[in-house]
């Protein structure tokens, strides 16, 4: 596989998940300097368990339909089925759960007026389940350009929303961010669906082994995203529950920076979970070991240029943004950064995993990974508040990349030096494009 023949791909891949980012930078502007810090603290709680429901959703029935659907290519149908009625029925019984237990969740966070917010978490998922589909259906025809335009509906037009209210004098507090939220995933929801409807044949009837494998697979993924979910997520609820909703503001401030690494990892997966499948199930070996290697290397080269400058540039970047507001973020903002080389690391090996079919060996992954990112939040948070927690994530990922990286050299044999190596790839691929970009200049 030659990185080359994607760019155009990888491009549409790299804007698509720098939505993301740019969403992050104008909820800096139009919602973290905006909102009090209380307002702000319980909007992250409850997006937090928002993102969870839905990562938990997509593990079970969405990751099993996006590997299947894209070994059976056109043939899809039955499965995708299968994986919409599992994720329809995760939804309906977490939407309950949370209902239910949401004054329970207020006062164990330490934060009593989220109780009424979780109310409009059922809605959230509900404004999103066609989103997530269409996504996945994309994602399995590889059609990234029509990915960006669904991700651009939500991502921007939340910010264009919020600027909107707030020129309205309507926007200003953790409710109103809530319901311009189901608008704009209710949008991208609208166009996910007239963008897949013809690329599922609604008639099919899936077979009961199409609904064994998609749940044995799932199952597996589930448990490993269960505790990817606590790796990445479990520290912002430890941190409520030792110190509230106030200090979860304060860590939110600098974390919100790392969505950078949620766009490389999402662009990892985007395209080494389908690449991956399809080289296992044709036994093309050699071909799957060389885009390991490509990219263990590429992406680590190109987050020495994220990593680099944001350890000098953390303390202006802090104050110029939040106009003085936040100065403790300073310091976790470079601790979190600490971990670039990690994030990459741990995002190919799972899904290189995953892209194998060795789902057991993922879902023991994540296991491993649950125990040891709990334990250093335990550690460290209370002894040292947000900035305990920002060492416990950095420790807590290096730990985990490299195990992960142990895991998929048992499945793809290679060496350090090996992926090393690849440099020359490197210089080759940058040469091959310095040279496009020359000649479409002149």
């Amino acid at each position: 596989m030659e990185f080359g023949k994607h760019i155009t791909k990888s491009l549409w891949g790299l804007a698509d998940k720098a939505l993301p980012v740019a969403y992050g930078l104008a909820y800096v502007y139009l919602v973290i300097r905006v909102l009090p810090e209380e307002e702000f603290g319980n909007f992250v709680l409850l997006q937090e368990i928002f993102l969870i429901i839905s990562g938990l959703a997509t593990a079970l029935a969405l990751q099993p339909m996006l590997k299947f659907a894209s070994e059976a290519g056109k043939d899809s149908s039955p499965i995708v089925i299968v994986g919409i009625l599992l994720n329809l029925a995760f939804v309906i019984l977490s939407s309950v759960a949370v209902v239910v237990t949401r004054n329970v969740l207020g006062d164990v966070l330490h934060a009593p007026t989220l109780a009424p917010l979780l109310l409009y978490v059922p809605a959230m998922l509900g404004a999103s389940f066609i989103r997530n589909i269409a996504l996945v259906l994309l994602q399995t025809r590889f059609g990234i350009s029509r990915i960006f335009w669904v991700d651009a509906l939500h991502f921007l037009g939340t910010p264009v929303l919020v600027w909107v209210y707030s020129r309205m004098h309507l926007f200003d507090s953790a409710k109103d961010l809530i319901l311009i939220n189901i608008i704009s995933l209710s949008a991208s929801s609208l166009l996910g669906l007239i963008l897949t409807w013809s690329m599922v044949k609604w008639k099919a009837r899936p077979t009961a082994g199409d609904f064994r494998r998609t749940w044995e697979y799932g199952s597996y993924s589930l448990g490993g995203n269960v505790s990817y979910l606590v790796y990445s997520k479990a520290d912002t609820f430890i941190l409520s529950a030792f110190t509230g909703p106030v200090q979860v503001a304060v860590y939110s401030s600098a974390k919100v920076f790392t969505r950078i690494f949620d766009m490389v990892t999402q662009v990892i997966q985007m395209f080494l979970l389908p690449g991956v499948s399809l080289l296992a199930s044709r036994g093309e070996r050699k071909n799957l070991k060389a885009v390991v290697e490509k990219s263990l290397l590429f992406s680590g080269v190109g987050m020495l240029f994220v990593m680099i400058p944001m350890l000098f540039l953390a303390g202006p970047l802090v104050s110029i943004l939040y106009d003085g507001r936040y100065p403790d973020a300073v310091l976790i903002l470079q601790i979190f950064m600490l971990m670039s080389l990690a994030v990459p690391v741990l995002a190919i090996g799972s899904n290189v995993l995953m892209g194998l079919g060795e789902a057991r060996a993922s879902f023991i992954l994540g296991i491993q990974m649950l125990v040891i990112s709990v334990v250093a939040y335990l550690v460290t948070i209370p002894w040292f508040g947000a900035v305990g927690a920002a060492v416990g994530v950095v420790v807590a990922s290096y730990v985990m990349a490299w195990i992960a990286l142990e895991r998929v050299r048992h499945y793809v044999p290679f060496t350090i030096p090996e992926v090393l190596a690849r440099w020359g790839d490197i210089r080759v691929f940058a040469r091959s494009q310095f040279r496009k970009l020359t000649r479409h200049r002149a």
